[in-house]
């Protein structure tokens, strides 16, 4: 068997529109050995059928199934059948830009692989509102993202962020936690525009939505916070437990709507900014039509 340098995971569910757009954006990769793992989160129209077609085809495209419910189960089950080196994950609706994933290998290929190592890139929006396309996040230059199309992880980073509480909403949360408060840990910042995220109004949480359903969402994606605490708050220095302890609070008083207690929240500026802009349905307004000025933190 060939060395695999890097695991694309997908987890999918309904995405017949945009699936073999991102399958073979994936595959058109060049210089470096690539291979897919897909695993199909109980799809009820023809995403497994185009997967499994195109798998016919690719030998390097691997299609399961998911034993189990839900996108952190799914990707929990293809992390553990990877074959590769480094790991990352991509979304069924996204496009992976050409020569993307040969840069984002190169960049941390050669750190030692004694520590976790983790690469974050850009992403760029993809969308028929010509306002946000075209637009990179974060737009700070020397900055990746944390979002979770942006993690690019070498086993020791994998091996500490797998497995994924299944009953947390998402993935993306407990990573960009792993990445934000482990210490010891390699982070490598990039301009590398490695995912083409496509913004429209299936995303789990974006700025269609209304206050009432964004803050309901983003409150049950929230809850991985004190789950992180509970699991790993002992292997945390004194610092980063203190940070957590503070990005709690100031969680529960965003959910609240408590502006006063935001403010009074032991975190940083920037992050009292963001919770101040999801806190009620005023601020949460500006947010959307100033979309481009917070996608830029």
């Amino acid at each position: 068997m060939s060395i695999v340098d890097v695991s694309v995971i997908m987890a999918v569910k309904n995405e017949q529109e945009f699936v073999e757009d991102a399958i073979l954006s994936i595959l058109n990769q060049k210089g470096v050995q690539a291979e897919i793992v897909v695993v199909d989160d109980n799809s009820n129209d023809d995403t497994l059928a185009i997967l499994s077609r195109l798998a016919r085809s690719h030998q390097s495209l691997r299609v399961f199934s998911s034993p189990k419910r839900g996108v952190c189960a799914a990707f929990n089950y293809g992390v553990s059948l990877a074959r590769g080196q480094f790991v990352c994950l991509f979304a069924g609706d996204d496009i992976m830009p050409p020569d993307s994933l040969r840069a984002r290998w190169a960049a941390v290929k050669n750190y030692p692989s004694s520590k976790p190592v983790v690469g974050l890139c850009k992403l760029m929006i993809i969308s028929d509102i010509k306002r946000y396309h075209g637009r990179l996040v974060p737009r700070r230059r020397g900055q990746g993202s944390l979002s979770g199309q942006s993690y690019f992880m070498n086993q020791a980073a994998r091996d500490a962020i797998f497995p994924v509480p299944e009953d947390l909403a998402n993935e993306d949360t407990w990573m960009e936690l792993a990445v934000t408060f482990f210490s010891g840990w390699q982070v490598v910042h990039s301009d590398i525009v490695g995912c083409k995220w496509r913004l429209h109004e299936g995303n789990s949480i974006n700025i269609f939505l209304d206050f009432d359903e964004f803050n309901t969402r983003y409150t049950r994606l929230m809850r991985a916070l004190p789950v992180f605490y509970h699991l790993h708050g002992a292997e945390l220095t004194d610092e980063s437990r203190s940070r957590l302890h503070g990005a709690i609070r100031c969680e529960k008083q965003r959910a609240e709507g408590n502006i006063m207690g935001v403010l009074l929240s032991p975190v940083g500026l920037v992050s009292k900014l963001r919770a101040l802009a999801q806190s009620n349905k005023n601020l949460y307004r500006l947010r959307q039509r100033f979309f481009g000025l917070f996608s830029g933190w």
